[in-house]
Formats: structure tokens, C-alpha cells, sequence
């Protein structure tokens, strides 16, 4: 009987090793793409809930005539709220000065995106990244909050904590969380990750600030309208 020929079309082991590689890089390319686009994702969201957040304070004021504020957590001490906790209250006296507020709603900002305080002590490695395009003098940070700063207990709770934040009138304007002239300006809003324990000292920021070029935040006008900013160049 006559041998019938192996078919010349299979692959060598070099050629399998060659298609394995393409695989894996090609893996790595779309995964490496995928946490990018989850990352953008994460801190567009953080933006939208800031804004929403910033839309209800001012329609809270207006619909109650009651001062109405948002807090932002800036306690170092507290590492699980520190920079993403944001909390909406609504005073329970009306005037310019009351004395007790009611928690409305609580909101976690998504993990690793963080609201930027008033100044980056501590939060960033290079403090000359981070620098406003627009002034190369002034550090990217969230001006609104300079100066605004809180020390009290939520409802329910005995641990007094660090606040910042921004009040609203039952006009909708901006106003101070305790005295001094109304605050203006922006909220920034950018990735980051946690310190490992251990590796920061007490009273130091537990996380740090991870890329400035990837912030996202929005500006809000002396009557509280908030209008989004996407580029670091807006700021």
C-alpha cells in the first residue's frame, strides 16, 4: 500500500510560540484598556455626584427657606471616609446662623476618586504637578474649600471629625460654612490610592493623589449653579 504524505499545513512549535506571544500582548493591551476606561468612568461618576449633590443643597435651601450645606470629610483620622465622604444637611432654624442640621443624604464618592481639599499637604508626591494651567503659581486644588473647615459629630454619632465644605442660602447663593465672606471657585476631583499602613504617621493624609493630568471637577458661580469641568486645562 502506498504511504499517504503528513499534510504540510500544521504549525511548527516556533510558529505556536510566536501566536501564544501575540495572544498574551494583545491580552495585556485590552485589559491595561479596560481598567483605563474603568478609571475614567469612576471619576466622571464622582463629577456627577458632586454636581447632583451641589443641585439638591440649593433646591433644599430654596424649597425649606433653611440654610443648607455640603460637607466633605477631610479628617485624616477617619481613612475610609477621608476625601469621599460627602454628606448633605439641611439647618433646622431659619437664618444666617443657625444652630442645628439635619443629615439628608450621605454619599460615598466611588472607590479610588477623591474630592481635592483646599491645600495638597501631604496628598501628592510632586507638589509641582500639580499647578493650575491657566497659573503656574497656584496649585490645582479645590478653591471653593480654602478656609472652610468644620469640627463636629453627625446624628448618631460621639466622634467629632474635620469637615469641609460650602453652605447655600435659601437664595441659592454661596455662602460660609461658619463666617466670613461667601467662598468662590472650583472643586477638583481626582484619582488615588490608599497608604499602606503603617507607612504615614498620624495626623498625615492615608492616601495620596495618583495622576494630574486625569482630574475632572466643576466651578460653581456666586449663585451655586455648578458647571462641569472635564480637562485639567479648564482649571
Amino acid at each position: 500500500m502506498p504511504r499517504r504524505s503528513l499534510g504540510v499545513g500544521g504549525f511548527t512549535l516556533l510558529e505556536l510560540l510566536v501566536v501564544v506571544g501575540l495572544i498574551a500582548a494583545l491580552a495585556s493591551v485590552l485589559v491595561s484598556g479596560l481598567a483605563g476606561a474603568g478609571k475614567s468612568h469612576a471619576l466622571q461618576s464622582a463629577q456627577a455626584t458632586v454636581a447632583n449633590l451641589v443641585t439638591a443643597a440649593r433646591l433644599k435651601a430654596a424649597a425649606t427657606n433653611h440654610k443648607s450645606r455640603l460637607l466633605v470629610n477631610a479628617d485624616p483620622g477617619s481613612s475610609q471616609r477621608y476625601l469621599r465622604l460627602i454628606v448633605l444637611q439641611l439647618a433646622r432654624q431659619s437664618g444666617s446662623s443657625p444652630v442645628d442640621w439635619d443629615t439628608i443624604q450621605s454619599v460615598y464618592l466611588p472607590a479610588n476618586t477623591y474630592v481635592v481639599p483646599g491645600a495638597l499637604t501631604g496628598l501628592v508626591s510632586d507638589p509641582s504637578r500639580w499647578k493650575r494651567d491657566s497659573d503656574a503659581t497656584q496649585d490645582l486644588v479645590s478653591d471653593l474649600f480654602k478656609n472652610q473647615s468644620l469640627s463636629l459629630a453627625l446624628e448618631g454619632e460621639a466622634t467629632v471629625q474635620t469637615w469641609t465644605g460650602v453652605a447655600f442660602t435659601p437664595n441659592g447663593t454661596l455662602a460660609a460654612l461658619s463666617t466670613g465672606p461667601p467662598p468662590k471657585g472650583t472643586v477638583v476631583l481626582a484619582l488615588g490610592q490608599a497608604r499602606p499602613p503603617g507607612s504615614f504617621a498620624a495626623g498625615e493624609p492615608p492616601l495620596q493623589l495618583a495622576s494630574a493630568p486625569a482630574v475632572r471637577g466643576l466651578v460653581l458661580s456666586a449663585y451655586g449653579v455648578p458647571s462641569l469641568l472635564n480637562e485639567r486645562n479648564a482649571f
